[in-house]
């Protein structure tokens, strides 16, 4: 059975989760930044393979049938555009830490030859060891930024886009009433939440 992951958003005017400056002319409405960053920060924690469920709710209320549908639609856009742009950045990532390596090991090679042609210049013992283990510590430096993309820099970005993708397929549905529940957290307004950084 696949995990539903609830994630639940209180504000105090639906227009609150809308951003009030829109420079796109093909969408009516964009997520407000902080409400994204909140859904996003809140779902990098769930299982990888949960779907998603915002539960909508206006001062600790139900939020309204039109409430609802006017976040789906406007959650849905705004995070496939979001994933396409981490696809991007996923895209060239691999694209630059592969040119670095081809750029790297083109650098080590040329260390690797240099450093035992040090081996056969007339020079003293020390000077000769100190000049050749330079040049080849020097090789083996121009493949670190290399390693580092491909080694542990691109799975943050592939996870961004994939969660971000899922995100896009979130049901949003009405919350239900808040009121009597002691829990302060469950209380609060998005607004005054304090927001993670998210995925990055």
């Amino acid at each position: 059975m696949v995990p539903v992951t609830h994630i639940p958003v209180d504000v105090r005017n639906v227009d609150q989760l809308f951003a009030s400056f829109d420079p796109s002319p093909f969408h009516e409405h964009s997520l407000n930044s902080t409400a994204a960053q909140y859904i996003a920060s809140q779902a990098w924690y769930a299982p990888r393979s949960a779907t998603f469920v915002i539960e909508l709710t206006i001062n600790g209320r139900p939020a309204p049938a039109k409430a609802v549908q006017q976040l789906k639609a406007v959650l849905g856009d705004h995070f496939a555009r979001m994933a396409a742009n981490e696809a991007q950045n996923f895209r060239k990532l691999i694209r630059t830490g592969l040119i670095s390596l081809a750029i790297g090991l083109f650098v080590l090679a040329i260390c690797t030859a240099l450093s035992r042609g040090v081996d056969n210049m007339p020079i003293p013992d020390g000077w000769r060891e100190g000049i050749r283990d330079g040049i080849s510590m020097f090789g083996w430096v121009a493949n670190w930024r290399p390693a580092q993309i491909l080694f542990y820099d691109w799975w943050p970005v592939r996870r961004s886009r994939n969660l971000y993708r899922r995100l896009t397929h979130a049901g949003v549905v009405a919350g239900s009433s808040k009121r009597g529940q002691a829990d302060p957290e469950n209380d609060a307004p998005i607004d005054s939440m304090p927001i993670e950084s998210g995925p990055t």
